[in-house]
C-alpha cells in the first residue's frame, strides 16, 4: 500500500468521480475525508472506504462558503493529525446558451468550481507545506482546453482551474505538486444531466488518473494537466 499513513481530501466525494476518488486512494492506503453537501451520500462513500480497512470522515460541507471549508479542514485534521492529499473535485453545470444563463446560475457554477477550489486550497495547502511534500489535484476538464457549445461558463471555470493549478504550483514548488486532470465525457448523474449519448469514460478511468499521480514517484512536472480521453488498454 504506496499511501499507508497519508490522509486525503476530496471534495464531491459523495459519489460519482468523487467517490472512485476515494475508493481508490483508500485501496492504496490512504485515509479519506469525504467533503460534499449531501450527508447520505457521504456517509455512504465512508462506509465504503471502511469496507476496504482504512479510516474515514464524513464532513457535510459547502465548498462555496469559507467557514465551511475551515471547518472541514480543521476537522481533517484533529482526525488524523495531517493532510497530505488534497483533490478538488466538486463542480457543477448547467448547460444552456449563455444569453439564457441565469445570474444564479453563474454564481452556482463559478462560485462551485473556482472559489471553493481556491478556499480549500488556501485551507489545506499550509497543512501540506508543513510536511514539506504533499499533491494537489484539481479536477478540470476537456472543456477547460476547448470551448463548448452551452457550456460557456463551465468551459471558463474549467479552464480556470487549470491557470489556477500552474500558478500554484510555481509558487509552492519544493516537494508539494499540483495537477490537473482534464477527463472526457464520464458517465455520472450530472454528465447524464447534460447528455443522452454515451459517454467515453467511467469514474474509475479518472480515478485510476488521480491515484498515478498521488503515489511516490511520479515524475510528471508540477503544475501538468493530464488529459483523460479513453479508458487504458486492458490486456488479457
Amino acid at each position: 500500500m504506496r499511501l499507508r499513513g497519508q490522509t486525503a481530501v476530496v471534495t464531491g466525494g459523495g459519489k460519482g468521480i468523487g467517490r472512485a476518488i476515494c475508493l481508490a486512494l483508500a485501496r492504496e492506503g490512504a485515509d479519506i475525508v469525504i467533503a460534499a453537501r449531501t450527508k447520505k451520500d457521504i456517509r455512504e462513500t465512508a462506509r465504503m472506504v471502511e469496507d476496504e480497512g482504512r479510516r474515514a470522515l464524513a464532513v457535510s460541507t459547502d465548498i462555496r462558503i469559507e467557514e465551511d471549508v475551515k471547518n472541514m479542514i480543521s476537522e481533517a485534521v484533529n482526525a488524523f493529525g495531517r493532510i497530505d492529499i488534497l483533490v478538488n473535485n466538486a463542480g457543477v453545470a448547467y448547460r444552456k446558451y449563455m444569453v439564457d444563463t441565469s445570474r444564479e446560475e453563474y454564481e452556482k457554477i463559478m462560485d462551485t468550481n473556482v472559489k471553493g477550489m481556491f478556499f480549500c486550497t488556501k485551507y489545506a495547502l499550509p497543512y501540506l507545506l508543513k510536511r514539506g511534500e504533499g499533491r494537489i489535484v484539481n479536477i478540470s476538464s476537456g472543456a477547460g482546453k476547448h470551448g463548448i457549445p452551452k457550456l460557456s461558463i463551465y468551459c471558463a471555470s474549467k479552464f480556470a482551474v487549470i491557470g489556477f493549478t500552474e500558478s500554484i504550483a510555481y509558487e509552492i514548488g519544493g516537494g508539494v505538486h499540483a495537477y490537473a486532470v482534464c477527463p472526457a465525457s464520464v458517465d455520472t448523474d450530472m454528465y447524464r444531466s447534460l447528455y443522452s449519448d454515451e459517454p467515453v469514460l467511467k469514474p474509475e478511468d479518472v480515478a485510476r488518473e488521480v491515484l498515478e499521480l498521488c503515489l511516490p514517484g511520479t515524475t510528471l512536472p508540477s503544475g501538468s494537466s493530464v488529459d483523460v480521453y479513453r479508458p487504458p488498454v486492458r490486456v488479457v
